[in-house]
């Protein structure tokens, strides 16, 4: 199987356990209230949750008033979505099923872990296809190390590939398509030892 076929039925099966908790935590919490805080001061409505999963994040936008669709590859996570009453799709974030520019901000988090270094720009430049010039981006991922591999973690097969950069290769990764306005690291003291990376990139007017 591919990467992305591994990924599918990893994420499939996960969602057929429903053991991914419906809410997330606070620090996840606190990014998502202060980039909706950005979306409010410029008027933005239209959000796209890119490897949304089950909808945690996405059930909020949409209880905030946004205008939201979640996509994810995993077709168990679209119908978790949709069973919410969430606007969900399924696709790759290398192919977004939707017409350039339909949205004015891009949500996505935990997403990049699962992109290798050498997919970067066209997973990247597929997100920036979606938003309007001038949009917010809201990016986070696992990192702090270089490293890519299978990592073994749980019980559910087949097991995952990951992706993290260091804190200044991924800032470097990111600044290559837009204008970096957030950068910051989340020590969240798990047993992996990854840290967490959030950005906010403005896509170029």
């Amino acid at each position: 199987m591919g990467l992305d076929a591994d990924l599918i039925a990893y994420y499939d099966a996960e969602a057929a356990t429903g053991r991914r908790t419906p809410t997330v935590g606070a620090y996840r919490q606190d990014l998502r209230d202060r980039f909706a805080g950005l979306l409010a001061a410029e008027g933005r409505h239209h959000v796209i949750d890119v490897g949304a999963g089950p909808g945690r994040d996405t059930v909020v936008w949409k209880a905030a008033g946004m205008d939201v669709v979640g996509v994810d590859l995993a077709e168990g996570n679209v119908r978790s979505m949709r069973e919410r009453g969430l606007d969900a799709v399924t696709g790759s974030l290398y192919h977004l099923p939707f017409r350039t520019g339909s949205f004015d901000s891009l949500w996505t988090m935990s997403t990049f872990v699962h992109v290798p270094h050498d997919r970067f720009d066209e997973a990247i430049g597929e997100m920036l296809r979606v938003v309007g010039p001038g949009a917010p981006l809201a990016i986070g991922t696992w990192g702090g190390t270089d490293f890519e591999g299978i990592v073994p973690f749980g019980d559910l097969r087949p097991h995952r590939f990951f992706s993290l950069a260091t804190h200044d290769r991924w800032r470097d990764l990111l600044a290559r398509h837009g204008d970096v306005e957030i950068f910051e690291t989340h020590d969240l003291e798990n047993d992996d030892g990854w840290e967490y990376q959030f950005a906010v990139l403005r896509s170029q007017e």
